[in-house]
């Protein structure tokens, strides 16, 4: 991908870049800038052109110093800024060279306004942002339908931006099969914890259950035993109650062994022989 400049060349004051061959055009460009220059002096001029060899020489910082002074000198010449736009490029200060061609592209002046575009469209490429590099190159196709390197970088663009567009589809579909799938263990999680949930209930009706049963059991148990108990008792009040005719019938037979009890005593004392005493 070819980049080109404007005024990078010491034989062209406002020109365009030397590998574009645009050598008549600079011619044509000094002619329409001669006025405004003629009433500067050489001033704006020589700084530019001064520039323009520090451009050269690779040293950037110093062109744009000649060209931010030049621009002092004659703000109105946008060829300026396409230049200092230039230098701020070479330098890595993207943002800042796209403010200067933006202005440079304000120009009236077709040439100037489309190599203005085509080098926005490469800064914006250098900065990632496709899209807008081939809204840039399409506008300098517009002011030069005939541009063949604006033809070029636009298609490398549109290659480019297609892959871009695709790697976005397939990140969307990845992140998109990524949140199913974790959607998907959510679900299966919650399920799980409902199952768990569900089968602790169960233990625990279970065991409800369970101690319910057992204190049936040991009420019933305890029923049983105080019905035990209480038969016990009530057999032995039983036994220790006795009927009227029980009562009387052991009167008559205590009075029955008493008169035996008499009737053996007076007939053991019938046949007992009093002692007496001997007559010596």
């Amino acid at each position: 991908m070819s980049r080109r400049t404007q005024g990078e060349v010491a034989a062209s004051r406002f020109g365009r870049p030397a590998d574009r061959g645009t050598v008549a055009l600079a011619a044509v460009m000094l002619v329409a800038l001669y006025p405004v220059l003629v009433g500067f002096g050489d001033s704006a001029e020589s700084r530019n052109r001064k520039g323009n060899h520090l451009y050269e020489d690779g040293k950037y910082d110093e062109a744009l110093a000649e060209y931010r002074g030049a621009q002092v000198l004659s703000p109105e010449l946008l060829a300026l800024a396409f230049n200092a736009g230039n230098a701020l490029y070479r330098k890595g200060e993207v943002a800042d060279a796209l403010r200067e061609y933006a202005a440079a592209g304000a120009s009236d002046d077709p040439a100037l306004a489309s190599a203005s575009l085509y080098n926005a469209g490469n800064a914006f490429l250098q900065a990632g942002q496709i899209d807008t590099a081939v809204e840039a190159y399409k506008g300098a196709l517009k002011l030069a339908p005939d541009d063949a390197e604006a033809k070029h970088n636009l298609e490398i663009a549109l290659k480019l931006l297609e892959q871009q567009q695709q790697q976005q589809n397939q990140q969307n579909e990845q992140d998109q099969q990524e949140q199913q799938n974790d959607q998907d263990q959510q679900d299966q999680q919650n399920e799980q914890d409902q199952q768990e949930q569900q089968e602790q209930q169960n233990e625990q009706d279970q065991q409800d259950q369970q101690e319910q049963q057992d204190q049936e059991n040991q009420q019933e148990q305890q029923n049983e035993q105080e019905q035990q108990d209480q038969q016990e008792q009530q057999g032995e009040q039983e036994e220790q109650a006795m009927s009227p005719e029980e009562a009387e019938r052991l009167l008559d037979a205590i009075e029955d062994a008493e008169a035996e009890l008499q009737e053996e005593l007076r007939a053991a004392k019938a046949g007992r022989k009093e002692k007496v005493d001997k007559d010596w």
